[in-house]
């Protein structure tokens, strides 16, 4: 968020405790903002006790004073102040989640039973059987909430002390702290741990989204044989299912093969872009009318249409629905590294849209003729380039760019490129529509990237720069499909320019985007 600098903070009204507590500006860089590494000392800079960067600041005592005292108004903090505010006590929020969690696993220590439970490692763990009940009786929760807090507990003091010590530093939150547990939940003590390695390093600048596609690889990686005998055994448990909804309404469930399920997705879906922009109903809606047509016997198609038309965000009241046309075939990628596809590995292999997947599974993939595979070089984890200079990429180029990024560029955007559409980074005609110019991008974060103050940069190595009104800088990088890939790139070091305090309002503004534009942007 905030460069690297070196700061000087004004002391908060009621700041000094008992204990003179003036340890936060004596508190040297390397001790806020991590190892300093190779940057040369940079101009001080006067802040504020609201423009405190209290998102660097390590949780505990003493910085829960500091935030105590530098909120006592919200209204008087600057809009940068609130950000670094918010996100410090959520760094605090996470140190005292995890200090509870060392005594829950004292309690259960505490608590010992004759029933041994696995908790997620290979040797038990025996928890009384009326413990939880007593944890849930402390803290009003369930007896089966509690116990999973418990074991939680027992599995991140024994199994995963890394973890909890990522937590404890603010750097994790609960929610992604739960990812870890979940996905090594199965695995021996050794390979949960090798998963904990692969993915800690990243964890702290990933959303939850971004941590489970990650932890999948690193299972993957880590135990490829349990993969195998647990996607066979969940493939067993494949079903179809009714459930009663709100308004007269029910829900069609499926539990498939993510093969299985993304093919008959995307028959849908091109299905539904073959009914014309015309059409008045949403894409959801086309998909839904489409797939009772198609278990009902009562689907009819016309002549297929070749132009690639918009996509999710057409909205209109119901009329007479046009009739589809035949999409031709379904769009499946699965990429993987060519040293799996020729089965010398068990790499992780990805299935465009869903995530990973078994080696095994990607294989029977790439054996189908109508589905598509995408082989990299494992060592760079790279596709090809496809250059344009037309507006309008071709569906080779928009394939590509899609199968490259996976989700929408917004950096916290979890929505999948397969259902996004394409930007121009420099708008077009200045930018060309080439690979390095493409991104996906849903439409919410096209017009966030053309509201005032805000500003987004390409930077090497295809990484995005986004801007936010507040001066605060955040990163989107392409996916990288390789399962082990280490930390995320540090950020470039600051020019004097970027140094500076300044103002986003005040700065130049972008031009909104034509509500009209059509994809891609």
């Amino acid at each position: 968020m905030f460069e690297r600098t070196v700061v000087e903070i004004d002391r908060p009204e009621g700041w000094v405790g008992e204990d003179e507590l003036d340890v936060l500006d004596q508190l040297e860089l390397d001790e806020l903002l991590g190892p300093p590494g190779s940057l040369e000392p940079q101009p001080r800079v006067h802040l504020a006790p609201d423009e405190w960067p209290w998102g660097f600041a390590l949780p505990g005592e003493e910085s829960a004073v500091g935030l105590d005292a530098a909120t006592t108004e919200p209204a008087a903090l600057s809009d940068a102040g609130l950000i670094e505010a918010i996100v410090g006590f959520e760094r605090l929020a996470g140190w005292a989640q995890a200090r509870q969690a060392r005594l829950l696993a004292e309690f259960a220590r505490r608590r010992p039973g004759d029933d041994p439970t696995m908790v997620a490692t290979d040797k038990p763990c025996s928890i009384a059987r009326f413990a939880p009940d007593e944890v849930g009786l402390a803290l009003k929760l369930s007896r089966l909430t509690a116990k999973a807090r418990l074991g939680r507990a027992v599995q991140l003091t024994e199994v995963l002390p890394e973890t909890l010590h990522a937590w404890q530093q603010g750097e994790l939150d609960e929610r992604r702290v739960s990812a870890v547990c979940d996905a090594t939940h199965y695995l021996p003590v050794e390979k949960a741990r090798a998963v904990q390695q692969r993915v800690l390093g990243r964890a702290p600048e990933q959303t939850l989204a971004q941590l489970k596609a990650a932890l999948k690889r690193a299972v993957l990686q880590a135990d490829p044989d349990g993969c195998r005998e647990r996607h066979r055994a969940a493939r067993r448990d494949r079903r179809v299912a009714v459930g009663d909804e709100q308004e007269g309404m029910a829900s069609l469930w499926a539990l498939l093969s993510a093969t299985d399920a993304r093919s008959c997705f995307q028959w849908l879906t091109r299905l539904a872009r073959g009914c014309g922009t015309d059409d008045p109903r949403g894409m959801d809606a086309r998909r839904a009318d489409l797939m009772v047509s198609l278990l009902t016997g009562t689907l009819t198609y016309a002549t297929p249409d070749s132009e690639d038309t918009a996509g999710d965000e057409c909205r209109a009241p119901e009329t007479e629905p046009p009739l589809p046309v035949n999409p031709g075939k379904p769009l499946v990628q699965v990429l993987m590294p060519f040293t799996t596809l020729l089965g010398l590995d068990e790499q992780a292999c990805e299935l465009a849209g869903h995530g990973p997947i078994p080696a095994e599974l990607a294989r029977e993939i790439a054996a189908d003729g109508t589905l598509k595979r995408l082989v990299y070089d494992p060592l760079s984890g790279a596709l090809l380039d496809h250059g344009r200079t037309t507006y309008r990429p071709p569906a080779a180029l928009a394939d590509f760019v899609r199968a490259r990024d996976v989700h929408c560029r917004g950096p916290i955007c979890g929505r999948r490129a397969l259902d996004s559409e394409l930007d121009h980074i420099v708008p077009y005609p200045k930018g060309p529509t080439s690979e390095q110019n493409l991104v996906g991008g849903c439409g919410h974060d096209h017009h966030a990237k053309h509201a005032p103050g805000w500003q987004v940069r390409a930077r090497p190595g295809r990484r995005i720069e986004w801007i936010t009104p507040t001066g605060h800088r955040y990163y989107s990088d392409p996916h990288d499909y390789r399962p082990d890939h280490g930390p995320p790139p540090a950020p470039p070091p600051p020019s004097q320019e970027q140094m500076a305090l300044v103002d986003p309002w005040n700065s130049q503004k972008a031009v909104p985007p034509d509500p009209l534009d059509r994809a891609p942007f």
